[in-house]
């Protein structure tokens, strides 16, 4: 954000916090939203509102 860009231009990986990828674990579930079926790529936009969920 420092160079310019905008949060919603702002792409990144979540993959770290996914173990079985199919939804039935729950390990990667955050804000109530599953990494592995909503993503694993976010912008840094929808990042923010899934903590502001928690």
């Amino acid at each position: 954000m420092n160079a310019g860009f905008d949060e919603g231009h702002i792409i990144t990986t979540l993959e770290m916090r996914m173990k079985c990828g199919v939804g039935k674990c729950g390990r990667c579930n955050m804000g109530g939203h599953f990494i592995c079926l909503d993503g694993p790529i976010f912008t840094l936009e929808e990042i923010g509102r899934m903590h502001s969920d928690v």
